[in-house]
């Protein structure tokens, strides 16, 4: 493909995969606004989506397929990352308070605030975790948090940064969904070779593009009435205090026409659509008859649905808000078109029909402009708060990691490595690198000597099944195992293991350790003093025997050993017969694990990996 003419590190692909509807949207962001540069979509030719879950991968990912390609035909470019968002359907949440002490007199960074939003998201998903079922074994992944608070020194305030302290604490909201909806979402986007570049829920991506922050100080609810399921937000108080999911939404009302009407499905989706226009509706049942029949007749069809889905919306709403109206609704989405829907739900509500209303793209404030009229109504808002949500998390998103089997929700920082995701979790760094046994240091005839420690086997680390690294990079879903480094065992010797095997004449053999007649089986322990001597035999004939026999193999180790320098500090490693870079950190001591920043190594002034094989004279740099 050609090169393209935007800037893609400005430029946003979001998808709203939708029960009836894909729908794309490209935007290049600037200034905080959007400028629409293309956009797409399709219907699904069958049922291949219910109630806002895939159900046939393949066809939901052909669907998406044709929305990529009429994009990058549009674009003239390739698109690879793409922001989704999935429907509240099994949606859970937990809140929670975190708090965390600070060293005083630092100043709260960004950095500082996403961990702790971190902490948050992280004591949410235990909290989950605990309340379920025993043995369900269904994971949660979560797809979206709000703050409801920050708090400094126990008082609340809007916003951390800048401000200085001895504690910080939050009040998360966090939402979760099931494992088996979200790899499914992941799954589509592998077949057509798109990467995730975030995931939301459908109502925080459509509060985003209709309830800016500014109006969320006001109770207001968001309804984003889909195909398959109706998603609700409720703000309050300045922030995103409740979401909510109703099973309910326009396919039940296109199941009645279908019924009523003897069409297929298709069919009544477009009768559905034609009825906001009013007047006579044309259209053919399944044996080819064709009909004409009025805007009313239909809408008296379909009363009881529609009567149904205002009522179970309604009825979440005042679960939601503490069985309080809130003081106005706004409705998007496909389904929310549907005539009287909106008067319905205000009836309920006890509020003035003028207090819950459709939002449409006119409605979101940061589109630059409306010069593209397809997809400008109702439909169209929660795909542009997909890229919303996507725009203000790019760089410090969460991800989802599996550790060992275990799955745990990161914030993702940049260059997020094996290293980072494991120093979060606070694994301790003792199991990835271990160390050798100790030596075992004496004098034996005068003379020093050295029996050496087992060498340590080191961790075995590997991502998604291949052979990795610390250094390793990691995105969301990836699967981290790590295999626990073993530790050499400690050297030992005994008084026998330093007995000549022959000894010329029959004298008989003296053993003093540390001044003390010892037998053969006397155990070494570290500084001890051996004198072996035979009666009637010159001392330096026996020490070279001695000698001559015990260290014909530690010999070896001792005659590879090689020096280098690592930050300026000289160092002496031996014991092996090959070293390799991670065999340093036997030698110094540096945990590299607690560190966030990306750790950068050098080897005589080039990049290297822990697995490289080092020599004598190389000179290590190690930088965090």
């Amino acid at each position: 493909m050609p090169k393209p003419v935007y800037d893609q590190n400005n430029i946003i692909f979001a998808l709203d995969i939708g029960t009836r509807t894909v729908i794309g949207l490209v935007v290049a962001v600037k200034n905080g606004t959007f400028k629409i540069l293309a956009q797409s979509m399709v219907e699904h030719q069958s049922r291949a989506m219910l109630d806002g879950q895939i159900h046939d991968i393949p066809r939901v990912a052909e669907a998406v397929h044709r929305v990529k390609h009429e994009l990058e035909k549009k674009l003239k470019f390739e698109l690879k990352r793409v922001a989704i968002a999935a429907a509240g359907r099994s949606l859970k949440t937990r809140q929670c308070r975190v708090e965390q002490e600070l060293a005083e007199d630092v100043e709260i960074d960004s950095l500082m605030v996403h961990s702790l939003e971190l902490m948050g998201v992280q004591q949410a998903q235990r909290l989950l975790e605990s309340e379920l079922y025993q043995g369900e074994k269904e994971k949660f992944f979560c797809v979206g948090h709000s703050v409801l608070a920050y708090y400094l020194n126990d008082f609340s305030i809007t916003n951390l940064i800048g401000h200085r302290g001895q504690k910080i604490a939050a009040d998360i909201l966090a939402t979760f969904l099931p494992a088996s909806v979200v790899n499914s979402l992941y799954a589509v986007l592998s077949r057509v070779n798109l990467e995730p570049l975030s995931l939301t829920l459908e109502p925080i991506a459509a509060c985003e593009a209709v309830i800016p922050e500014e109006l969320r100080l006001l109770n207001l609810a968001l309804v984003d009435v889909g195909a398959g399921t109706s998603d609700i937000a409720i703000t309050k108080d300045g922030a995103v205090q409740a979401y909510g999911m109703v099973p309910t939404a326009g396919d039940e009302i296109t199941e009645l026409i279908v019924q009523a009407l003897m069409v297929d499905f298709m069919t009544a989706e477009q009768i559905k659509r034609n009825l906001a226009q009013g007047g006579e509706i044309k259209y053919k049942d399944i044996l080819g008859i064709e009909y004409t029949t009025t805007s009313e007749e239909i809408l008296a069809i379909i009363d009881p649905a529609v009567e149904k889905l205002a009522e179970e919306i309604s009825h979440n709403i005042l679960e939601l808000n503490g069985q309080v109206a809130p003081k106005s609704v706004m409705c998007v989405g496909g389904g929310a078109q549907v005539p009287t829907l909106v008067n319905r739900i205000a009836r309920k509500l006890g509020l003035a029909e003028q207090r819950v209303v459709l939002r449409n793209r006119s409605h979101v404030k940061i589109l630059d402009g409306l010069k593209k009229k397809e997809l400008a109504g109702p439909e169209g808002v929660t795909v542009v708060g997909i890229a919303a949500v996507a725009s203000k998390r790019i760089g410090q998103n969460f991800i989802n990691i599996t550790v060992n089997g275990q799955v745990f929700c990161l914030f993702n920082t940049a260059n997020m490595n094996v290293i980072k995701a494991l120093g979060f979790l606070e694994f301790d760094p003792g199991d990835l690198l271990g160390h050798n046994g100790k030596d075992l240091r004496f004098t034996l005839n005068g003379k020093p000597h050295i029996v050496y420690g087992e060498m340590r086997q080191p961790a075995v680390i590997k991502v998604n099944g291949e052979i990795a690294n610390l250094q390793t990079t990691v995105k969301d879903g990836d699967v981290i195992e790590v295999t626990r480094a073993v530790n050499g065992k400690d050297a030992t010797a005994k008084v026998a293991d330093f007995l000549p095997a022959q000894v010329s004449g029959a004298a008989q053999v003296v053993c003093i350790l540390n001044g003390q007649p010892a037998g053969p089986d006397q155990p070494i322990a570290d500084g001890d003093v051996l004198e072996i001597t035979w009666p009637g035999e010159p001392e330096s004939v026996i020490s070279e025997k001695i000698v001559n026999q015990v260290t014909r193999e530690s010999k070896v180790a001792q005659d590879n050993a090689i020096n280098i320098n690592v930050n300026g500090q000289a160092i002496i490693m031996k014991g092996k017969q090959e070293y390799i870079l991670v065999d340093i950190f036997n030698y110094i001591d540096i945990d590299v694990t607690k560190y966030s920043g990306m750790v950068q190594i050098t080897r005589n002034g080039e990049p290297c990996e822990y697995t490289d094989i080092i020599q004598d004279g190389d000179h290590i740099e190690i930088s965090i």
